[in-house]
């Protein structure tokens, strides 16, 4: 199949053979900015992969953009498991081994990813001695490249991360001697990885990428219309305007965006305290976020339902400690989302997903990443306010999983009788499985 996993890899080893072309700026026309050539690029795009036969007695259920995540031993009698799950879902046993349990096809073919080839890892690594190279590769990376990459012995040069980290990770890898670096993500990863790499002394670093075909965003390219740019003017007609421009963006759109309107960059993971700290700075500021729709409307309603349920003293504590409900309200007015810009894959998590999780998982903890739609925003939102639940980054939501089941290895240990069942609602792409499996199977060995 085109753009397989399989071929990813041979991607990768032969970019690491060859060393590519470096990438400094977007495709997009601003390679002049840095005067380096247009980049290389890595197709990785979500795409299908050879499976293995599903176990024998599994259903085909076949919902992709959600994933169930059970963790802990099912009840061996009843497999209510393996009966009751709409959604694709893998179970991780309670000694954490090898064996993993998928149902659906879907979840077959994550699950048949998991243990990487012997092959692959042996010749990547030879690869990457040879070249002397560092890789940093985000989580919605397919699930066979990142178990690839976790089997790499030397880990101080391989990163699997959100955004943000993957360019502080290429900064530790270029200090720690790697002579190049290959990024594994869209377009716009490599351009950040490539600007803090700059930032920190290592732009004479190249960062490369294994396929000259664009690795396009429809988060980023909602950015490049005329519609943005007008936004943006708008904004500067305002009172100490600001604009919080999500990192899921061109070179191009941030250094535009900066010559209209001052621009402060954020991931999901620092969003939040980016406008709370820019707030308790400038009280009259007027914030601009965008291009994330989904984003800041779930942003709003955070706020929101922060300034409706939590007291002063929370706020200070728990959020910020300048602000208490009035300014938390006063930041709630003075925030203005972009009304035209979604992710793709995210903007799926709409009303029948939920659906789903409110009738069939009642009891599942739900995570959620901060770009997904209202409705599964709302959700996730309220199972956190009762520690059922997180909405954030994707590194939020690994650590909110990884802290969950240590907590319940911790309260079974040393006890006999009935093993405690936990499940998870990955809320956002399911590569994140491979970092979750790897975490969870950790703690369970332990």
């Amino acid at each position: 199949r085109r753009n397989s996993s399989s071929q990813k890899l041979a991607m990768l080893r032969s970019t690491l053979l060859r060393r590519g072309v470096a990438v400094a700026a977007s495709s997009h026309g601003a390679g002049g900015l840095v005067g380096r050539r247009a980049p290389q690029q890595l197709r990785l795009s979500s795409t299908s992969v050879t499976t293995k036969p599903a176990r024998k007695g599994l259903s085909d259920a076949r919902r992709p953009f959600a994933s169930a995540l059970p963790v802990l031993e099912p009840e061996p009698a009843s497999q209510s498991f393996l009966s009751s799950n709409a959604f694709p879902s893998i179970l991780i046993g309670d000694d954490g081994g090898d064996e993993l349990v998928a149902k659906g096809s879907f979840a077959s073919a994550q699950a048949a990813f998991i243990d990487p080839d012997p092959q692959a890892v042996q010749e990547l690594t030879e690869a990457m001695d040879r070249a002397n190279m560092g890789i940093v590769a985000h989580f919605y990376m397919d699930v066979e490249l990142q178990s690839v990459l976790q089997a790499l012995p030397n880990q101080k040069r391989v990163k699997i991360s959100d955004s943000l980290v993957m360019g502080d990770a290429a900064v530790k890898m270029c200090q720690d001697g790697a002579t190049s670096i290959a990024c594994l993500g869209v377009d716009f990863m490599s351009e950040s990885v490539s600007a803090i790499m700059a930032k920190n002394g290592f732009g004479h670093i190249p960062v490369y990428r294994c396929d000259e075909r664009k690795i396009g965003c429809s988060l980023a390219e909602s950015a490049e219309q005329l519609g943005y740019g007008a936004w943006l003017t708008k904004a500067s007609e305002h009172e100490n305007p600001l604009h919080v421009i999500y990192i899921n963006t061109s070179l191009e759109t941030k250094a535009m965006s900066t010559n209209i309107v001052p621009t402060v960059t954020c991931t999901s993971s620092n969003v939040v305290q980016t406008m709370l700290q820019s707030s308790a700075q400038i009280p009259n500021l007027t914030l601009w976020y965008g291009p994330d729709t989904c984003m800041g409307y779930n942003i709003q309603t955070m706020f929101g339902k922060i300034v409706e349920h939590w007291t002063d003293e929370e706020i200070k504590t728990k959020l910020h400690p300048e602000h208490d409900r009035a300014t938390m309200k006063r930041l709630l007015d003075n925030l203005n989302v972009y009304p035209n810009g979604n992710c793709v894959v995210h903007h799926m998590f709409g009303a029948e997903v939920v659906e789903t999780v409110k009738n069939q998982y009642p009891d599942a903890f739900v995570t959620a990443h901060l770009e997904v739609p209202g409705e599964m925003f709302e959700v996730a939102m309220e199972a956190s306010l009762a520690g059922k639940g997180v909405v954030g980054s994707t590194s939020d939501i690994l650590n909110f999983i990884t802290k969950k089941v240590g907590e319940a290895a911790a309260a079974h240990e040393g006890r006999d009788g009935e093993i405690k069942n936990l499940q998870f609602i990955l809320g956002t792409e399911a590569g994140m499985v491979t970092s979750i499996v790897k975490n969870v199977k950790n703690i369970l060995a332990r």
